[in-house]
């Protein structure tokens, strides 16, 4: 404790004079003194030359720009999970399909009689998406995920090709 007091008593003594000292009375050491200091080895400590002051229209300027580049990382981040989110939706509707097919299967085996209901029930679903006008503003909305839209085209597919099928044969009775 002495010796923390002894150390405060000294720099108050050493620095607070110091401070007290007009500003006009302070010499600035010529340039031929800064020489012969560095000659003799005597180096000054020099405070570094302040920064210069930038414009409020500079700094404004230049957080809108850090800002943009955030805004538009942050609509890739969004579009990316989006795009891993409707991949785990679909992921979820396979396995759905593949749960429900063998729980069918035992309800059969079980109680012939029974209902048997779907183990899982699909609404309407979306995802949020981000997309940036021509203008450069950026639109935050939802789209739809079609989760039924790859059995809708095989079905329209089969029926296309169901179709080539009778008409080739009907050709070839014909002749």
């Amino acid at each position: 404790m002495k010796e923390l007091q002894a150390g405060i008593r000294f720099v108050q003594a050493k620095c607070i004079p110091l401070n007290r000292r007009p500003a006009s009375n302070k010499k600035r050491p010529k340039p031929a003194e800064c020489d012969r200091a560095k000659s003799k080895g005597k180096v000054e400590q020099q405070k570094p030359a302040l920064s210069p002051i930038r414009s409020p229209l500079k700094v404004l300027r230049e957080r809108t720009i850090e800002g943009w580049k955030r805004l538009e990382s942050q609509a890739v981040r969004i579009n990316q999970l989006s795009a891993e989110l409707e991949e785990a939706m679909f992921e979820f509707k396979a396995i759905a399909c593949d749960v429900n097919r063998d729980w069918r299967a035992f309800q059969a085996t079980q109680e012939p009689t029974s209902a048997i209901a779907d183990i899982c029930e699909y609404q309407v679903v979306n995802v949020p998406n981000v997309y940036q006008k021509p203008s450069g503003s950026f639109i935050l909305n939802s789209r739809s995920i079609d989760l039924f839209q790859a059995e809708r085209e095989a079905q329209a597919l089969a029926q296309t090709l169901r179709h080539r099928t009778k008409r080739k044969r009907n050709k070839g009775e014909r002749r």
